[in-house]
């Protein structure tokens, strides 16, 4: 009886073990396929590996407004990029933090993604913030944003439409 306890704790410690090593993997794969993307300026490539409320929030905006605006030349400079993953931190079932390195032949930066589980799949979950988007791109005319990507674009908080434009007084 006890040999069968002990066997049957050591397959169920295994099981968890590589059960969690498993879910590490899958999350390292979805968030390398996200921060290769996105760190190489390949938005279209990123969809598969972010979540909804990123797509329609940060990666429309990034594709809509900001590459547009932004320097071929710098662009090209600044690619390709490599991710390093340093660490992945599951904090439950449905969310985990992966800490990356991106170099690139101009700089290297050190980040954290956040991601989420959806339908059985680790996706990236990014939300820019209005202010966000507008130190990115300051070219951009703050009253065309906010009619343009209103209901897209976060103030502060996630979920929340940007202000309204001002509106001069009469």
């Amino acid at each position: 009886m006890r040999n069968s306890f002990v066997v049957i704790s050591f397959v169920l410690a295994t099981m968890l073990f590589f059960g969690c090593k498993n879910e590490q993997t899958l999350i390292e794969n979805a968030a390398m396929g996200y921060l290769t993307a996105m760190g190489n300026y390949q938005i279209k490539e990123a969809v598969p590996y972010a979540a909804e409320e990123t797509i329609e929030k940060t990666l429309h905006v990034i594709e809509e407004v900001i590459m547009p605006n932004l320097d071929p030349n710098y662009v090209k400079q600044n690619t390709p990029a490599s991710i390093e993953i340093k660490e992945v931190n599951q904090k439950s079932d449905t969310t985990a933090e992966v800490k990356y390195v991106k170099t690139t032949p101009i700089q290297v930066q050190e980040g954290s993604l956040e991601m989420v589980k959806r339908n059985k799949e680790w996706k990236a979950l990014v939300i820019m913030q209005l202010p966000e988007a507008m130190k990115i791109q300051k070219q951009v005319d703050s009253k065309t944003l906010d009619e343009r990507f209103k209901g897209k674009l976060s103030p502060g908080k996630p979920g929340e439409a940007p202000p309204a434009p001002n509106k001069p007084r009469q």
